[in-house]
């Protein structure tokens, strides 16, 4: 299987893109138990999450009717969010030529806005570590996402063994048609909303919600457009515009791969396609941790240096492992 190149760390390719808003954004017991340091006898069992059923009905495209704004629709969506989170996914890649790369990462999340005494306008943290490929290894990334000033951005590059503070946002996952502006999830302040006519995605109706960023978000999208399932508020396709008006890129999850944890609604499996550059990125969720007790120390520019990021053991007993397929 030939390396997919086509990606270069730190690079900017032609219309990079975030995933979604709640992929937020492992892998098998064993394997996180050697990443950060757990006995894998204490890692937890496998315990897939039951699957929510697809929505009933189909539609074709409509006229809002249900009193919603565009703006309670997606405040809705990001309702639909864990205070914390910690999960390691897989991200395959491939393109028309055949070649093809497999990526691994751990991501940490964590909200501050319902503890303001910590807040001090922090909206929330995210922590991004390479696992694999082993040059990439220990490779990561810290967000401090603000409400009242723009966003800290560090990386720390293990073959450099320092912290840089950078602009993320066009910053690609090395590999992947994902960049980690899809990764972080957004917030309510970073864009402007409208409604655009309902439609139906797989026989599931679906909101239409159309974002326009903020100039001050620096984001590499004029717009996207979500196409959010009733019943849950889960997007199940994302469309990009890149700063051109060019649509670019497509996020799709299906929604027989929804997973409901303590209430919140999330899918284990998407896709991303560059709709010119013809390629693809599939992500798969390997691990998740709903809602743990995550200490603030994981969000520090120290962490990023560490060598093992040592979940505690009952945080890794909790946790839902997902096989392939």
């Amino acid at each position: 299987m030939r390396s997919l190149r086509r990606r270069a760390f730190g690079s900017r390719p032609v219309g990079i893109l975030f995933a979604i808003s709640a992929l937020a954004l492992v892998v098998s017991a064993d394997s996180i138990a050697d990443d950060v340091g757990v006995d894998p006898d204490t890692a937890g069992a496998s315990d897939e999450a039951a699957p929510v059923p697809p929505a009933a009905g189909a539609a074709v495209a409509t006229a809002p009717d249900d009193g919603l704004t565009a703006d309670e629709i997606y405040s809705r969506v990001l309702d639909n969010r864990f205070h914390t989170s910690a999960q390691e996914l897989v991200l395959h890649s491939g393109d028309r030529a055949g070649r093809e790369q497999t990526i691994r990462m751990q991501m940490l999340w964590k909200r501050y806005d319902e503890e303001p005494e910590l807040s001090n306008g922090i909206q929330s943290r995210t922590v991004v570590r390479y696992m694999e490929p082993s040059e990439m290894r220990r490779t990561g990334y810290l967000i401090v996402n603000k409400s009242n000033s723009p966003s800290d951005q560090f990386v720390y590059l293990n073959s450099m063994r320092r912290i840089r503070r950078i602009n993320l946002r066009g910053e690609s996952v090395v590999g992947t048609d994902l960049s980690l502006e899809d990764i972080v999830p957004r917030e309510m302040d970073d864009a402007t909303y409208v409604r655009v006519p309902n439609e139906t995605i797989s026989g599931t109706p679906c909101f239409v919600v159309e974002a326009m960023p903020k100039p001050e978000t620096k984001s590499d999208y004029s717009k996207f457009r979500l196409y959010v399932e009733r019943d849950h508020y889960v997007p199940l396709k994302i469309r990009y515009w890149d700063r051109a008006e060019v649509e670019i890129k497509e996020l799709v999850s299906p929604v027989d791969s929804i997973r409901e944890f303590d209430g919140i609604f999330v899918p284990i499996q998407s896709t991303m396609k560059h709709l010119l550059d013809e390629t693809y990125t599939d992500l798969r969720v390997d691990m998740l941790v709903a809602n743990p007790e995550l200490p603030n120390r994981f969000f520090t520019q120290r962490q990023l240096e560490s060598k093992k990021l040592r979940l505690p053991a009952d945080v890794t007993k909790a946790a839902h492992h997902f096989e392939e397929g």
